[in-house]
């Protein structure tokens, strides 16, 4: 597959990778320097037998092997049909894109990342320092929205496969059969096993934090709770949330949340909740339209073939790349 020629025709060539032609050869110029630096870090690795320079080259050079890595995220081809693309076994063409992905996320602008969830939750503090952080009013929801300062959470899923069966480890030993955690990645809201990552949001689009992937059966609060997101934004910004984050004002007490009125028991709402619940989903809809394109990336979209330890730096690239278009979208605005 000849990278030249396919730039040479800009509308069909970003709709295949996500990228315009020109902001493909700027990533690429910013990534060099990255890829050299770590490349000769894997070179000078300690107990590395064959002097540098030593061994096979690569055959694709670095503006190919990135046009494979976003051909990998955008259309989520398989290795076997991107072998046949560029002349490569698949095996080959898999060592290339992992190689890639870490660098290609640091030279990205990807929002911030944890790799791991808490081991303990944030736990809710005694009642004594609790403040409430509830709008009661419309009025209150107007007088604070022109100066806000504010990040949108929420999660989603991506469907994976089910636990494999675990096999004796002696000659003639009984098979464990599944895991006895293989209800940890089912969703009974999906109907199927899933990866769920918690994305947070400006209100004018940009992805500022990912969170480390976990189960689908895991809450989306319990999630907040163990990102590390909480922790790390400043006390002056307020966090908005959807029904799922029900009872986030008593974990993080001195911090202003904002979420809808969920309906009582064998109640109902208000008009004026109603109307505030519509006010606050304009402002949530940004998290829905982020998630909605990072998934036009087929790789976060579609049934996920990696291993799961792979799952957070793919969903990092996208993140970036999405947060690429968002920034040259402000640019053009202006």
């Amino acid at each position: 597959m000849r990278l030249e020629k396919l730039k040479s025709r800009a509308r069909s060539f970003e709709r295949l990778v996500g990228l315009s032609p020109s902001a493909f050869d700027q990533l690429l110029m910013d990534l060099e320097p990255l890829w050299e630096h770590t490349h000769r870090c894997s070179l000078l690795r300690a107990g590395r037998i064959r002097r540098i320079g030593a061994g096979n080259t690569f055959k694709l050079t670095l503006g190919q092997r990135l046009l494979v890595t976003l051909l990998y995220l955008r259309q989520y081809f398989t290795m076997h049909v991107l072998g046949i693309l560029f002349d490569l076994d698949a095996a080959n063409i898999c060592r290339n894109i992992h190689a890639v992905l870490p660098v290609l996320e640091q030279a990205l602008p990807a929002p911030l990342r944890p790799l791991t969830l808490q081991a303990k939750p944030d736990e809710a503090p005694g009642k004594q320092g609790q403040k409430p952080g509830k709008i009661r009013s419309l009025e209150e929801f107007l007088e604070i929205f022109p100066e806000l300062t504010d990040v949108v959470v929420d999660g989603t899923e991506q469907p994976r496969g089910q636990p494999k069966v675990k096999k004796g480890s002696q000659p003639g030993k009984k098979a464990v059969g599944r895991p006895k955690d293989k209800t940890r990645f089912y969703s009974v809201k999906q109907g199927t096993h899933t990866l769920k990552t918690q994305v947070a949001v400006t209100p004018d689009g940009q992805i500022v934090h990912l969170s480390a992937t976990a189960s689908g059966r895991t809450h989306d609060m319990k999630v907040l709770r163990r990102s590390r997101l909480m922790t790390r934004l400043p006390r002056h910004v307020r966090v908005w949330g959807d029904r799922g984050y029900t009872g986030i004002r008593k974990i993080y007490p001195e911090r202003e949340t904002i979420g809808p009125a969920k309906r009582p028991k064998k109640g109902e709402l208000s008009d004026e909740q109603r109307e505030l619940n519509r006010l606050i989903s304009k402002v949530r809809i940004t998290a829905e339209n982020a998630i909605s394109r990072i998934k036009k990336f087929r790789a976060c979209r579609e049934f996920f073939r990696n291993q799961p330890s792979r799952h957070g730096v793919i969903w990092g690239c996208v993140a970036g790349l999405v947060n690429l278009r968002w920034q040259a979208r402000q640019r053009t605005a202006l």
